[in-house]
């Protein structure tokens, strides 16, 4: 094995070769027309279109000019070049000042010749030259190889039977004695067994995060079979409250929030329903590999019934919540920014590596090129994050929302009848058409900046009564606006390859990277990507092949870190080199393979645990077993833990009995988004 010294210092010895799977910028530019663009179009763009359209300012109309990505993406007005098609391309409209909404330069216009060199240029392609790669993005790591097959986290896994144990008479479960060998191997002996009532305190907080009721403690302590710890857990397990204890550890590993943070802090109006997702996906027991498949590729799998599909909508909310920098004046950054959010989010919750090391360089300490990064990046920039949200630069209120950026529901239970709702949207459409004949009577004459009776000007008044019918036609006709939406992802209307960023900037372009997988694990069956989808649905299969060793173990030790205090691993979040190696390397591989053979259940997992006799330890300890191991990672006793702030409140309003039981309806995202309206 390698020492960790060893590999520090052997990850800044490079081998300067070519980057494996980078293919060819795409479309290939000649050299003749990477040189008429450096000789007469970068000029021009420059001279005439930078002082308003480029990074040093606040790119007027959401357009950049100064980058390729930046042109073809467009701004409000859609994409100002689409290479080969001078006819669809705006930025020739708006030079030539046929319309009259759209003059550019606005104080200046540029000669016919100006006009045939931007349209020859886009005629060819719309040639840019590619940005040169910095050296730790074009430099091979000559270790890479090496530690993909050294390190214990991408090996496959061991399939050796639980160990021999000298005091057969204490384990009840294979787990009991992959635990107890190692103790007797220091030749320590576990301590006594938990007294019955803090068992079943540990137990109900574990599984429901809520204190047992007298009522419970009383059936409990008089329930004398052997049996009764089982029945328990099988209650426990069984409630409403499991899912809504379990449900929110995935939702803390998720980044579940209910806005976006970051500079500007806008509700998510929708994200309750990814929330009730994951509360019901750990209720009814969705298989592990199935509940993965469904928040990566939902919309993409099959689906029987309209609720089904719905429900698989909603499930891609996984990819959409999270912090969302509304305020990014460039929207090639804002795109790439949560293109790696989701790669971060996605790498560490699921594989427990830490991916986005990978954005602007070679990762430094685990087999990760900036290749691979970019091959996952390809797939979500052919995804549409459909959060309902957009960038802009400064604006208030409903500014940054954008309806068409949501996923639509089938469910219409909200929605009035057929003929009521006819009725209403007529009555609505009548109003704002009134209130329209009202304002554009007033706007622009003396009367209209007279004052009304509330001493605003009449003009202004009859724009906001204009703005409210609006608003009560929009939320009669738009399903989103009904509520019948959710927050998550879409295949993108174009899909392909995207390009490595230099430096993880996103402006300068690279080679082009085929979309793809990680390569530090082998998973042969998974297919090659669909060239007509974005990738999500072979990366779900990927993650949850049997074949893929780290999904199957960060899942297990995440669990056992929720009834343990620390995980077999303890740094849950990192296999890779730099985390913490498991303190009982077998233990984990065997109940990885009896995860997958369960079929994937976490319920059984979280059963099995919690019915073995490790688990039911007291969590005394002894000045000999503190001092032989002070950290209590061989598991001699139950690590004692202090209860979470959401335990301690609901602990609190229990035992007042004034807990609501009930799941709060919706969110109050949804009223706040109301207010800012």
């Amino acid at each position: 094995m390698m020492a960790p010294i060893r590999w520090l210092l052997a990850v800044a010895a490079t081998l300067a070769t070519a980057i494996p799977a980078i293919a060819a910028d795409t479309p290939t530019h000649s050299s003749e027309n990477l040189e008429f663009f450096e000789k007469k179009v970068r000029p021009l763009l420059v001279a005439n279109c930078f002082n308003c359209h480029s990074a040093d300012n606040k790119a007027a109309g959401g357009l950049r000019v100064d980058d390729r990505n930046g042109l073809l993406r467009g701004g409000g007005r859609g994409p100002a070049v689409v290479p080969g098609k001078p006819e669809e391309s705006a930025i020739l409209k708006a030079i030539r000042k046929t319309d009259p909404k759209l003059q550019m330069p606005p104080d200046s216009t540029l000669t016919d010749e100006e006009i045939g060199i931007l349209t020859q240029w886009i005629e060819n392609g719309a040639a840019w030259p590619a940005v040169k790669l910095s050296d730790d993005q074009s430099a091979w790591n000559a270790d890479y190889e090496q530690l993909r097959g050294w390190h214990w986290a991408w090996q496959p896994l061991a399939g050796a039977s639980s160990p021999a144990v000298q005091n057969t008479n204490w384990p009840r479960d294979e787990i009991d004695k992959f635990l107890l060998a190692k103790l007797e191997a220091k030749q320590l002996a576990p301590v006594a067994d938990a007294e019955r009532i803090d068992l079943l305190r540990r137990l109900t907080f574990d599984l429901t995060g809520l204190p047992p009721t007298p009522e419970e403690i009383q059936a409990f302590v008089a329930d004398s079979s052997p049996q009764a710890v089982e029945t328990v857990v099988d209650r426990l397990l069984a409630s409403q409250a499991f899912g809504e204890r379990w449900g929110r550890h995935w939702l803390d590993v998720a980044r579940y929030g209910e806005s976006t943070g970051s500079a500007r802090n806008l509700p998510y109006p929708h994200a309750w329903r990814y929330r009730d997702w994951v509360i019901q996906a750990f209720n009814a027991d969705l298989p592990y590999n199935r509940f993965i498949q469904q928040q990566v590729a939902g919309d993409l799998l099959p689906a029987e019934t309209p609720k089904q599909r719905d429900s698989q909508l909603i499930a891609t909310g996984f990819l959409a919540l999270g912090v969302k920098d509304v305020n990014q004046r460039f929207k090639e950054r804002f795109i790439m920014d949560n293109v790696d959010e989701q790669i971060d989010t996605l790498s560490r919750s699921v594989l427990a590596l830490t991916v986005s090391c990978a954005r602007c360089h070679n990762h430094k300490f685990d087999p990760i090129p900036a290749t691979d990064y970019y091959a996952l990046a390809g797939i979500f920039t052919s995804t549409d994050l459909c959060g309902g949200l957009r960038n802009k630069m400064g604006g208030g209120g409903l500014d940054y929302y954008d309806t068409s950026l949501l996923l639509l529901l089938s469910d219409e239970t909200k929605a009035s009848p057929p003929e009521e709702l006819a009725e209403k949207v007529a009555a609505a459409e009548q109003a704002v058409a009134e209130a329209k004949a009202e304002f554009e009577a007033l706007r622009g004459i003396p009367e209209g900046m007279a004052k009304g009776p509330n001493g605003r000007p009449k003009q202004q008044m009859a724009r906001q009564k204009l703005n409210r019918k609006q608003a009560e036609l929009t939320a009669l006709t738009d399903p989103a606006a009904r509520g019948i939406a959710a927050h998550g992802v879409r295949d993108a209307a174009k899909v392909a390859d995207t390009e490595l960023r230099v430096r993880g900037e996103a402006e300068k372009l690279g080679p082009v990277v085929p979309r793809g997988f990680l390569t530090v694990i082998k998973v042969p069956e998974v297919p090659g990507i669909n060239p007509a989808q974005s990738g999500r649905l072979e990366l779900a299969q990927w993650l949850t092949s049997e074949h893929n060793v780290l999904t199957q173990r960060v899942i297990v030790n995440r669990v056992w870190q929720h009834l343990h205090g620390v995980g077999l691993v303890s740094t849950v979040d990192n296999f890779g080199t730099t985390g913490a190696e498991p303190t009982h390397p077998e233990l984990l591989d065997y109940l990885s393979r009896e995860f997958v053979n369960d079929g994937w259940s976490i319920k059984k997992l979280v059963r099995r645990i919690v019915l073995t006799r490790s688990y039911q330890l007291s969590s005394n300890a002894t000045p000999q077993h503190l001092e032989a191991d002070p950290e209590n990672r061989l598991v001699w006793r139950h690590a004692p833990r202090r209860l979470e702030a959401e335990e301690i409140r609901d602990a609190m309003l229990a035992s007042a009995g004034a807990l609501n039981p009930q799941a709060y309806p919706e969110s109050p995202a949804k009223q706040l988004q109301v207010i800012e309206m």
